[in-house]
C-alpha cells in the first residue's frame, strides 16, 4: 500500500511539474518560432533594365510570388488593394489582405497589410535611375505573424530563418535578372 502512495505522490509531482512547465515551455516556442518566423529587411538592388521597365514589373504585385517562393499568389485588384497568399513552415496556407500607401509613378511603392489581418507587413521600394538601362531599387520588407501555431513556431525554430530565405531568394532572382538582362 504505502508503494501505492509513493507512486501516486511521484505522478502527482510530476504532473505539477510539468503542468507548470510545459506552457512556459510552448509559450517560449511560440515567441521564438514568431521571432524567426519574421522578416525585417533592407536591401539595394541594381536591375540592368530602365527604371519604367522595372517600375511596370514591381508595381504588379502578382509577379512578386515569381520572385519569392513562399509567396504562393497575390491577385491585385488594380484599385490599390491585393490579397496575399503565402506558405508556413508546417504547410499550411495563410491569406491576408494588403494596400497601398504610397505611389509615385517610376519613383516609390509603398504596401502595408490590412488592420485585422494575420500578418504585419508592409513593404517599401525606391527607384532611382542610375543610366537609362540601369536602375536601382531599395527595398525594405517587414513580414511577422500575429499568432503562430505550434508546429510553425517549431519548424520556424528547426529550420532556416525567414530573413535568410526572403534575402537568399532576392540574391537569387537579382542574378537571374541580371542573366535574362545580359542575354537579351
Amino acid at each position: 500500500m504505502r508503494t501505492s502512495r509513493k507512486r501516486w505522490t511521484r505522478v502527482a509531482v510530476i504532473a505539477v511539474i510539468a503542468g507548470t512547465t510545459v506552457p512556459a515551455i510552448l509559450r517560449w516556442v511560440r515567441r521564438t518560432g514568431t521571432r524567426r518566423r519574421s522578416v525585417d529587411m533592407r536591401m539595394s538592388v541594381v536591375v540592368p533594365r530602365p527604371i519604367h521597365d522595372v517600375f511596370m514589373f514591381c508595381r504588379d504585385f502578382e509577379n512578386f510570388p515569381r520572385v519569392l517562393p513562399s509567396l504562393l499568389k497575390i491577385e491585385d485588384s488594380q484599385d490599390g488593394r491585393s490579397h496575399w497568399s503565402a506558405r508556413t513552415p508546417a504547410g499550411r496556407v495563410i491569406g491576408w489582405d494588403a494596400g497601398v500607401t504610397k505611389y509615385v509613378p517610376n519613383s516609390v511603392i509603398a504596401w502595408e497589410s490590412a488592420p485585422g489581418s494575420p500578418v504585419e507587413a508592409s513593404g517599401l521600394m525606391r527607384f532611382e535611375a542610375l543610366s537609362p538601362d540601369e536602375t536601382q531599387v531599395e527595398i525594405s520588407v517587414h513580414y511577422r505573424p500575429i499568432h503562430t501555431g505550434i508546429a510553425d513556431a517549431f519548424l520556424a525554430l528547426v529550420g532556416v530563418s525567414s530573413a535568410t530565405r526572403v534575402r537568399s531568394a532576392f540574391d537569387k532572382a537579382t542574378r537571374n535578372v541580371t542573366r535574362k538582362a545580359m542575354l537579351s
